[in-house]
């Protein structure tokens, strides 16, 4: 027991008579050398963009349209009018709902009332657990030339106009 004890105590001294352990290669945190401040990089000549300039890109929607549009309420708000629609689905668990602007012509402003269908088979259910709200806001510079909002469903539209 007195002999590892004496080595260890050898080994102590020998070590704390180098240099001091914070630069020693016993430290870990020297084991990958010291950091060293990075030389800035030059600005490259050429700015590439990440997409090109002719790229066009489509997006695809596979959303339906809700079933029946129940009713659509255009609430006034400090930015502009906040467009609401409440719509019942034709089975449960479509989720995923948004007013997607379709267009603007002559002082009408028509949105399509999507939803997205449920992956598995859900049953139909009550009214109650099929209905859906959604809100989309509209600025006041967009508000500025409607007259009308008409927002379709796959059986009906409804439209609320000033």
């Amino acid at each position: 027991m007195l002999r590892p004890a004496v080595t260890a105590l050898c080994l102590a001294l020998t070590l704390s008579g180098c240099a001091r352990l914070a630069d020693s290669r016993m430290n870990p945190m020297n084991w990958f050398g010291n950091g060293r401040q990075a030389t800035e990089a030059t600005a490259p000549q050429e700015v590439r963009p990440l997409v090109p300039e002719g790229r066009q890109v489509q997006v695809v929607d596979g959303r339906v349209l809700i079933a029946t549009v129940d009713v659509v309420e255009v609430l006034r708000s400090p930015s502009g009018a906040i467009l609401r629609a409440t719509g019942t689905a034709s089975r449960q668990g479509y989720f995923n709902a948004e007013l997607v602007l379709v267009s603007v012509e002559n002082g009408t402003a028509t949105y399509d009332f999507r939803v997205e269908a449920p992956g598995e088979f859900t049953t139909d259910g009550p009214a109650q657990s099929r209905r859906i709200t959604v809100a989309e806001p509209i600025s006041a510079e967009e508000l500025a030339g409607i007259r009308r909002i008409v927002v379709r469903g796959a059986s009906n539209s409804r439209s609320a106009s000033r």
